[in-house]
């Protein structure tokens, strides 16, 4: 179930509302964790259920034994679980498989086979939707429990709303503890209080952003990048501006989703865009850019590996491990991380060249960052480093600077346009004034989303439900 489709807006929804409306207590948890879990049911294959009711059930007892135990040696054996647990899984879904292609070749030759081993076939198989980001959400409770900085939950239905709360489930914001279960706590004595007119709004900004945009612009470049030698340079850097421009309406439409269906329930999911392509440094990017997962891997990667409390070198080290494991953690090709990489360069010699970068005017900041932000997505969408290395020819020229234009490319240096106008000059969603907005604008706003409810019909499923 998507949050685009006519099954969650005019069927899923409402029914949810309607009923959680009238439960309070541990009546109104049952229902929104049963809700989650069908809707995540519906996500994709049924059995990805159980993945999550596992991580759910073990770090909710690790946590409650962690507070119980005194004894250093048996919390670290607790903490073991939880992480080989989580990660285990985690490496089993998600990057099996990429090593046993990796190997396959090798112990093909090794062993002297005409084709690869068929124990390799136990790794080929289907990643549960949104596991990378439920798993980040119960190993940092975990870890703050097993620190001191948090209690151990002891309501298990609580905990399991905070772990499949359906609004962040799929593909985050990746919420913490302190977060979301106080919030889970206070809606269950109070009731939810919804904000209807800012949820609403907020969802309905998300929905053309992914409709109107990603999805048009997607439309649009595949076919081409199926190609990319038959690309010249123009086009090369219109479907890579393109590319960089879906992925973010993608994405930050999903936020802006999940955010105003969490209103919706009196619910305040944290930010995870603040227009990063108004970003004045690779530093700054990141501080705009999936803004949960990067302070996740400050504070439980970054920081535990020793983070700016050493030498230059060994934080130097430490960044590039960050943005390396950042990089994998979005998905199970080693062009992931090659992207990884690329910004751990870009954020090492941002900081070496830290004063000369600040001397540089604004707009000038601003415009470099975006470059080389977007010649990264190179390696983020490229299906293997054939691919990329295709797609940079195109982009340097190699097959031509210019070509005649295809009938649609009027229609893609169109939304481009909008695009680069809409993400570099206009504020993010959180900023606009949704609870006071004039009746133009929401006329405006009404228009858009009748269309994006005509197109919903050719719509995809957000680019992030892969990690």
């Amino acid at each position: 179930m998507l949050f685009n489709s006519l099954e969650f807006l005019v069927l899923f929804l409402p029914i949810v509302l309607a009923v959680a409306g009238r439960l309070r207590g541990q009546p109104l948890l049952r229902w929104i964790t049963l809700s989650s879990i069908v809707f995540y049911a519906f996500a994709g294959h049924w059995w990805f259920i159980m993945p999550m009711l596992a991580t759910t059930v073990v770090d909710f007892w690790v946590a409650i034994a962690l507070v119980a135990i005194t004894a250093e040696r048996r919390r670290r054996w607790l903490l073991a679980v939880s992480l080989l647990g989580n990660l285990g899984m985690l490496a089993y879904f998600k990057y099996a498989g990429l090593f046993a292609r990796t190997l396959e070749p090798v112990l093909a030759r090794g062993l002297g086979l005409s084709a690869p081993p068929a124990v390799l076939g136990w790794f080929d198989v289907v990643l549960p939707a949104g596991i990378s980001f439920y798993t980040f959400q119960t190993l940092s409770y975990v870890v703050d429990v097993w620190r001191g900085d948090a209690p151990a939950e002891r309501n298990f239905i609580r905990f399991a709303g905070f772990v499949s709360f359906f609004p962040h489930l799929v593909a985050g914001p990746i919420t913490r503890h302190h977060q979301l279960i106080p919030q889970l706590a206070r809606i269950a004595e109070t009731g939810i209080t919804p904000r209807w007119r800012s949820g609403i709004l907020l969802f309905t900004v998300g929905l053309v952003k992914k409709v109107l945009l990603a999805d048009r612009l997607g439309n649009l470049i595949e076919p081409r990048l199926g190609h990319p030698l038959a690309l010249d340079a123009v086009s090369a850097w219109l479907v890579l501006a393109g590319y960089a421009l879906q992925i973010y309406f993608d994405f930050s439409g999903y936020s802006d989703m999940a955010i105003g269906l969490g209103r919706l329930f009196g619910i305040e999911l944290p930010q995870n865009f603040a227009s990063p392509y108004q970003a004045v440094s690779p530093s700054d990017f990141w501080r705009r850019w999936h803004m949960t997962l990067s302070s996740w891997l400050r504070d439980y990667l970054y920081i535990p590996l020793g983070g700016n409390r050493c030498s230059p070198g060994r934080r130097r080290v430490n960044l590039m491990v960050t943005m390396l494991l950042g990089g994998l953690w979005h998905g199970a090709n080693w062009t992931f991380a090659a992207w990884g990489t690329w910004h751990g360069l870009l954020l090492i010699l941002h900081q070496a060249t830290a004063a000369r970068w600040e001397r540089l005017p604004p707009m000038w900041q601003r415009n470099v960052t975006f470059v080389l932000v977007t010649l990264g997505w190179v390696f983020f969408r490229a299906d293997d480093f054939g691919h990329a290395a295709q797609w940079f020819a195109s982009l340097a020229g190699v097959h031509g600077l210019g070509g005649p234009w295809r009938d649609d490319t009027p229609a893609l240096l169109g939304l481009v346009a909008l695009g680069l106008v809409l993400v570099r000059c206009f504020p993010n969603s959180l900023e606009l004034p949704l609870e006071r907005l004039g009746v133009l604008p929401q006329v405006g706003l009404a228009t858009a989303a009748a269309a994006a409810l005509l197109l919903m019909n050719y719509g995809s499923k957000f680019l992030y439900f892969q990690f």
